[in-house]
């Protein structure tokens, strides 16, 4: 008798199925989002979810570090736990919402030494401290290597959460602090380079927690996102929400102490630095033109960098010039 042999394209030579490298993180989480459904009133693709909750919306959003993607050399035990706290909490702030709580999971070698896991977790613990929070619970299991994640819970009145989409046109473009110290603190770290304050925010990056709840009590903010993955990235995300266009001043875009001088002796380029690079933790936004003032009264730090356009190219303005803003910045799997 004779038996057919079914040849599957896996059989073909040649054949590769298609991997995350191939697409890089940005098109496998759009991937992933468009296979999920949700009831909640804001599910995936935002900073955070938001669940109606009594008067307002529970907010909450996960992210996790490992040691081989998140530690640059020199990174303290310490440091991860901050970290690990710090990318859920940015989170939660780009809402605008108030930190309820952190749990934190952790993946963890059976050979690791317990005085690191408890200065990872004073980490964690002190960042969220300082963001007027705590760790309430969490996990351990075996793992090969050190994975923490954490899952922060906030809230937010109903009129102040903050999303993603919601900019118009005439809108001003904000940001709450400079650009530029992670990456200039990653290349002290790689040339040998003395450069404190970019290695701490590189390293131990502080969740704009308290600007997030004044942006949303000013009632004067018409979108907001964190800026983990670079400016430029972080600017196109708003577009892509809103339906509206950019058109970015350099020249207002404010930039971290000595992160010039450090591109200048390194031969790199101060906008890469600047636009692309990412690891920020500021929150980017967008206000109302006749809230500017109030909200600057408030919140100091904050710089306008540019205006909502109704196109939705994006671009800026440096030195009399326009060039198009390049939709890149950091990514996993690439």
């Amino acid at each position: 008798m004779h038996h057919s042999k079914t040849i599957s394209l896996e059989d073909s030579p040649g054949f590769r199925m298609v991997r995350l490298e191939d697409m890089g993180e940005k098109e496998v989480v759009s991937r992933i989002i468009s296979k999920l459904g949700s009831e909640v009133a804001v599910g995936p693709g935002d900073d955070a979810a938001a669940i109606e909750f009594d008067d307002g919306y529970l907010v909450v959003s996960t992210d996790l570090i490992t040691v081989g993607s998140h530690s640059p050399r020199g990174m303290t035990a310490r440091q991860m736990g901050w970290m690990a706290a710090a990318v859920n909490l940015s989170d939660i702030a780009a809402m605008g919402a108030r930190p309820l709580g952190m749990l934190m999971a952790m993946a963890l070698p059976r050979n690791l030494e317990v005085e690191r896991v408890m200065e990872m977790l004073e980490g964690a613990r002190e960042c969220c401290h300082q963001a007027g929070t705590s760790i309430i619970g969490g996990d351990t299991k075996e793992g090969d290597e050190i994975v923490l994640t954490g899952t922060a819970l906030g809230f937010v009145e109903r009129e102040g959460l903050l999303r993603r989409s919601g900019a118009r046109t005439g809108d001003i473009l904000g940001v709450t602090g400079p650009m530029g110290l992670p990456a200039a603190g990653l290349l002290s770290i790689e040339w040998g380079m003395e450069m404190p304050s970019g290695r701490k925010a590189l390293m131990e990056p502080t969740p704009m927690v308290r600007e997030g709840r004044a942006l949303s009590i000013s009632g004067g903010v018409t979108s907001c996102i964190d800026i983990s993955d670079g400016l430029a990235h972080s600017i196109h995300l708003l577009s892509q929400a809103g339906g509206v266009g950019f058109q970015v001043d350099w020249h207002s875009i404010p930039v971290g102490e000595g992160v010039t001088d450090v591109a200048k002796k390194t031969e790199k380029d101060l906008e890469d630095l600047i636009l692309y690079f990412g690891g920020e933790y500021e929150l980017l936004f967008t206000m109302d033109p006749g809230a500017v003032d109030s909200i600057r009264e408030k919140i100091p730090c904050i710089t306008p960098i540019g205006i909502v356009t109704e196109d939705r190219e994006n671009i800026i303005r440096k030195d009399g010039e326009i060039f198009p803003l390049r939709n890149e910045g950091w990514e996993h799997f690439g």
